[in-house]
């Protein structure tokens, strides 16, 4: 049985997670305002191409591929809380600067380059501590539904901010509307300081080591786990897609399509409305087939669905648009979900931060280059033509994942199974 103090001190620490789920949520539902507000401001303010407004997307992603290794290793020096309070801070900060240049009339494009670019930076320290916190904060009997739980904050952002960003910008306008996002970071702060848990740095937990020394153990340990290697490379051509598709959604449904920013919205949404059905019975999902089966047999036999996103039209041809992006962002969150627990589970506490950054390097660092290809494809075959390229590339993620010793098991081992070596 455990004792009176054990108990209390995971009941402050489930009570943490919880206000670290409401803040991050929150955050992420309001920072849906710059992902609709950015493009159209370069496209309707400033003029930009399809291949222009492709770049910023990029340019947010850039900073994964430079910054994600040290950041693993660097963020270990502070304690959690702090990173994720500076993080949101500057965040806020940053963003609200766009409005300000556009009222007082000296707003560039390369303005809105910089700010991606700025609070990517402060976004990659957050999400590698952010990612590292559910074995920090719950009993392992407790993570997967953990983890369940952070995917459904990210599904409630893609549901319903960009409908609250869609009808922000019809309202307020491209150049006020990213003041929304402002407001998310800085309740997440609050959110932030209202946490009585002191989890330390995972510093104190390794050898005070220099930056390639404490990165070449934790790509050591990677390189052992062919599962967690086969999961960072889905993982990779997913975000990869998933960029390359931001790209291009927007300026496909807004010039191809032709609807107003308000249906642009609410057609943006239906892609979180199918995470977050993904969400909800992800637990379910993970009982029934196992947690191993459940990180990739979904998502493969969904993904086929997302081939009905191009063919979308006005009127009743909108709905090809809603069923293609509820299918296949259902088995998505599944999977998301399940590459999540898997890594948490294979891999040491004191180890994990520079892990998940190691895993955060190669699939987050593809964004950058799917922003890119979204550009070129949009601009080389307009924006319909180039989003069928993307989502045929898409189907090939689960089935990379798959194609290690995951798919022969039913269940997620523990770490010490000598299987996964």
């Amino acid at each position: 049985m455990s004792d009176p103090a054990t108990l209390a001190t995971e009941s402050v620490r489930e009570r943490d997670f919880r206000l670290l789920w409401i803040g991050s949520g929150i955050s992420q539902l309001c920072g849906m305002a710059t992902v609709v507000a950015f493009p159209l401001l370069a496209s309707q303010t400033l003029g930009a191409s399809v291949g222009e407004v492709g770049l910023i997307t990029a340019a947010g992603y850039l900073p994964w591929l430079i910054l994600t290794l040290p950041a693993g290793v660097y963020s270990t020096r502070l304690p959690p809380r702090v990173v994720l309070l500076l993080a949101d801070l500057s965040r806020a900060v940053i963003v609200t600067l766009v409005p300000v240049l556009s009222v007082t009339g000296h707003l560039a494009l390369w303005h809105l380059y910089l700010s991606n670019v700025l609070v990517s930076c402060a976004t990659v320290f957050y999400e590698i501590v952010y990612l590292s916190m559910p074995p920090r904060m719950l009993p392992k009997d407790k993570l997967v539904y953990g983890n369940i739980r952070l995917q459904i904050a990210r599904a409630v952002s893609l549901a319903f901010g960009p409908t609250v960003a869609g009808f922000s910008v019809q309202v307020v306008g491209p150049e006020s509307a990213p003041l929304l996002n402002s407001a998310g970071f800085v309740a997440s702060a609050t959110c932030n300081l209202l946490m009585r848990s002191h989890i330390r740095s995972a510093r104190s937990a390794t050898r005070a080591s220099g930056l390639w020394a404490e990165l070449s153990e934790a790509a050591r340990f990677i390189a052992r786990r062919p599962v967690i290697l086969a999961s960072i490379a889905g993982s990779a051509v997913g975000n990869c897609c998933f960029a390359a598709y931001e790209a291009l959604v927007v300026i496909f449904l807004a010039h191809d399509v032709g609807i107003t920013p308000g249906t642009l919205g609410m057609l943006l949404g239906s892609v979180g409305v199918g995470g977050l059905i993904g969400a909800f019975s992800a637990g379910k999902v993970s009982g029934w087939l196992g947690t191993a089966r459940a990180v990739w047999l979904p998502a493969a036999v969904l993904a086929p669905t997302g081939l009905l996103l191009p063919l979308t039209q006005r009127g009743a041809g909108l709905l090809l648009f809603l069923c293609g992006a509820l299918l296949f962002h259902a088995g998505f969150s599944i999977f998301t979900v399940g590459q999540a627990t898997l890594v948490q589970l294979l891999t040491p506490l004191d180890l994990l931060q520079r892990t998940v950054a190691c895993v955060r390097f190669v699939s987050r660092g593809m964004l950058f280059f799917g922003g890119l290809v979204g550009g070129g494809l949009g601009s080389l075959f307009g924006p319909r033509l180039g989003l069928t390229v993307v989502m045929l590339l898409w189907l090939t993620a689960p089935l990379i994942t798959a194609s290690s010793r995951l798919r022969l098991w039913r269940d997620i081992p523990t770490r010490d199974d000598p299987t996964l070596e």
